[in-house]
């Protein structure tokens, strides 16, 4: 009779089971095997390295255990000198260090480790620290039409224009400063934009500006205050010319008695002589007669042509009666008879109505 091996019954669960352990405990060794033989040859290559004295840089470490506040001061900090490709890119280098030095720290630095840049309190550069050495910022009360419409905005260049009382009376305006620049309006010293539009400047009110000067410019802005009214022109940033002059109400005025002149002179100016008297054209003391002559061709400004008077004798004759009427309407004497001719114009050409207004003007 046979021998009967009994029959098992085998859970393929189980098998997995047992299976995935296995497996999970082979990689765990291998991986530890891996690891362990990587971190062995990067100490042996660091080792290595610092064997052969590869580049090394000079760092600064506390030479003592650093605590949060405390302030950096060269007793506190020696250089040492590390390998240049195990340094993180913000390490603080012993020749920088002037740089940080007074500088609190917000996080504990051990003895013998670099400081970073990020070990430090970072510094907030405020306004005055944007100022180069040698430039100073002065701040200037302005109104809006001194501000052009508020559109002026920290960067753009000005010019300022004195107006001030001449010695001799009236006001005279003349450039003061040329290309001064805006460094801020109000407390903003940045231009701003439209977030919905790119590139578009917004509005926005103030009542001051600062400009960039140098101190002896500061002394004659605060001078140039004083004396008169200052008024902010604004200008594009790339134009560098300048110009001199000088304007006075005496020349304002001067013009417009032109310009009044010159346009009396293109609507009425046809058959007209102007007499003018007092020996100048322009001033306070000017006085000019225009006299309508009878059938003389029109003048024309455009041109520069002066009337043509018919029916007058010489020159020299002529001259002479014309004095004599003048003379005769200014004194009230009565003129010399001169021979009239037929048209009823006496030798100049003057009838007796041209003499009568003539006269009648220069009395007004």
């Amino acid at each position: 009779m046979g021998l009967k091996l009994p029959s098992l019954r085998i859970n393929r669960t189980w098998m997995m089971l047992l299976a995935a352990i296995g497996l999970a405990l082979l990689a765990t060794f291998l991986t530890t095997r891996y690891l362990a033989s990587r971190e062995a040859s990067i100490a042996a290559e660091v080792t290595a390295r610092s064997q052969k004295g590869g580049p090394r840089v000079a760092v600064a470490v506390p030479v003592r255990d650093m605590q949060i506040g405390m302030v950096l001061a060269d007793s506190s900090v020696a250089a040492r000198e590390v390998a240049a490709d195990l340094l993180y890119p913000n390490t603080i280098l012993a020749d920088d260090f002037e740089k940080y030095k007074g500088q609190a720290l917000i996080r504990a630095v051990l003895k013998g480790r670099p400081l970073l840049k990020t070990d430090l309190k970072p510094e907030v550069a405020d306004f005055s620290g944007t100022l180069p050495d040698g430039i100073r910022a002065i701040t200037v009360d302005i109104d809006e039409l001194n501000a052009v419409a508020h559109m002026v905005q920290p960067g753009n260049r000005v010019d300022l224009m004195l107006a001030m009382q001449r010695e001799e009376g009236g006001q005279t305006v003349v450039p003061f400063m040329d290309r001064m620049k805006v460094l801020a309006t109000g407390q903003r010293v940045v231009q701003e934009s439209d977030e919905k539009t790119p590139g578009a400047k917004k509005s926005s009110t103030y009542s001051t500006l600062t400009l960039e000067v140098t101190p002896t410019q500061a002394a004659r802005l605060t001078l140039a205050q004083n004396i008169g009214k200052l008024r902010y022109v604004l200008r594009n940033e790339k134009d560098e010319g300048s110009v001199d002059f000088s304007v006075n109400a005496q020349n304002i005025f001067d013009e417009i008695s032109q310009r009044a002149r010159n346009a009396k002179k293109s609507t009425t100016l046809a058959g007209v002589v102007e007499y003018i008297i007092g020996g100048q054209r322009s001033g306070p003391s000017l006085k000019a007669v225009d006299v309508p002559v009878p059938g003389a061709v029109g003048y024309s400004v455009e041109t520069g042509t002066p009337p043509l008077v018919p029916a007058i004798e010489p020159q020299k004759r002529a001259a002479a009666a014309a004095a004599a009427a003048v003379s005769a309407a200014t004194t009230g004497a009565a003129p010399k008879p001169a021979a009239a001719p037929t048209t009823g114009s006496d030798a100049s050409g003057l009838t007796p109505a041209m003499k009568a207004e003539l006269k009648t003007l220069i009395e007004k």
